[in-house]
């Protein structure tokens, strides 16, 4: 099993070190990640630019790794048709420090690496955590290793996309794993400006920031008591498919770590 693992927030964030040493055992690993912080980037690619890649220090023995002068997507295309062009098995990106959840989706470079992952037919995970917690979580690395482990299964089809959010471990330990879909939420943006001129961007869900009531089963609702979120996605559309059967394997693999 050849796996690729990315992030948005570079090669060196710890948060890629904690990733390769919950899914080494699964696999022969390589790293392919950006030099430097990506994130917010979504799925964009370096259009009309020359990406460099550098073989770069690993952390982790056994494990090469690659930097690339670009975007999450583009560390993914240069993985697959470059890098590791005798072949990619699976991609897995993150960890994030921070969750992308509901339409953080469509901003996150994490996201934006597994959604390349799936368009080129290569089945993926993202994995994301709150910002405040500890990348080495023990308990997060073992519920990693399980949800991958039904990633790598042969029963899971190529181009199958899945986003997985940790709880925070700041309250009270991790109560469980199951399905939730994205939840529904405006984005809320924040000028704020610079000593240049210019601006710096922010932004925020809007259901988060206003406090407004939770949907039952959603992502951001599932954190909020503690449990695992994991979401399956059809790559083309990212509608979320609740039936999906590794999706079932994944929750039933992450509620048998967790106890």
């Amino acid at each position: 099993m050849k796996i690729l693992v990315t992030n948005d927030d570079g090669f060196e964030n710890p948060g890629i070190w904690a990733l390769v040493n919950a899914i080494k055992e699964l696999g022969d690993v390589t790293v392919v990640a950006p030099a430097d912080n990506q994130s917010g980037i979504g799925t964009a690619i370096s259009f009309r630019r020359s990406v460099k890649v550098v073989k770069a220090l690993s952390r982790v023995d056994g494990v090469d790794c690659y930097s690339v002068s670009g975007t999450p997507a583009d560390s993914v295309i240069l993985g697959i048709e470059s890098i590791m062009s005798d072949g990619v098995d699976a991609v897995v990106s993150g960890i994030n420090p921070g969750f992308n959840t509901s339409r953080n989706l469509f901003i996150s470079g994490t996201m934006g690496a597994a959604i390349q992952a799936s368009a080129k037919g290569v089945k993926t995970c993202a994995f994301s955590m709150d910002h405040d917690d500890d990348i080495d979580d023990q308990s997060v690395g073992k519920i990693i290793t399980a949800i991958s482990g039904e990633l790598m299964d042969s029963a899971t089809p190529q181009g199958a996309l899945f986003n997985v959010n940790f709880p925070s471990l700041s309250t009270e330990a991790i109560q469980g794993a199951e399905g939730a879909v994205p939840a529904p939420s405006e984005f809320k943006s924040f000028l704020e400006p610079q000593s240049d001129g210019g601006y710096e961007i922010f932004s925020g869900l809007k259901l988060v920031i206003d406090g407004l009531p939770l949907t039952p089963g959603t992502d951001v609702e599932v954190l909020t008591r503690n449990r695992v979120a994991v979401s399956a996605l059809d790559g083309p559309t990212l509608t979320h498919q609740p039936n999906d059967p590794t999706l079932l394997r994944m929750i039933d693999a992450a509620n048998r770590v967790i106890g």
